[in-house]
């Protein structure tokens, strides 16, 4: 081993000071997300520019292996599984919403509609239940209503 007037060559430490500079880049990330928290599902009125916000949500307890297809006005939008939701800026004026599960569970596919009027500037935000044999479109956004109701 060579050695040099301050020792060997390399040294081996563990310094306090990289840890707290990793505690401190972490509490920076928590702070900022906090920070953006909040319901941040509704475009501000900048966002819209004329149009309106809508959101759909797909209930917790919609079902395992069941999606809920979407259309606005006899158009496909998506499909969303577990644990998601739809989020859009659209034209105002008279919507039909309708909505459906995928794949049916009893062989017969079936639609729930409702028609929705949408002012310039609103947001909008529908919750789906799923029923035994229907869909229900809920008016707001998803709340918890406990295991059993």
């Amino acid at each position: 081993m060579i050695a040099t007037r301050g020792g060997p060559l390399m040294k081996n430490y563990n310094s306090g000071g990289k840890l707290i500079v990793l505690l401190f880049a972490a509490i920076n990330l928590a702070i900022v997300a906090a920070v953006s928290a909040g319901s941040g599902y509704d475009y501000s009125r900048s966002e819209l520019m004329g149009n309106s916000g809508l959101t759909i949500w797909r209930s917790a307890d919609f079902g395992n292996d069941i999606g809920l297809s979407i259309y606005i006005d006899g158009i496909p939008i998506t499909t969303l599984s577990r644990g998601e939701g739809y989020r859009a800026i659209v034209r105002p004026g008279h919507h039909q919403l309708s909505v459906t599960d995928t794949p049916s569970p009893y062989g017969k596919t079936k639609f729930t509609h409702r028609t929705i009027d949408l002012v310039p500037g609103q947001n909008y935000s529908f919750t789906a239940l799923w029923e035994v044999e229907t869909i229900l479109l809920e008016d707001g956004g998803y709340q918890f209503h406990g295991f059993y109701r």
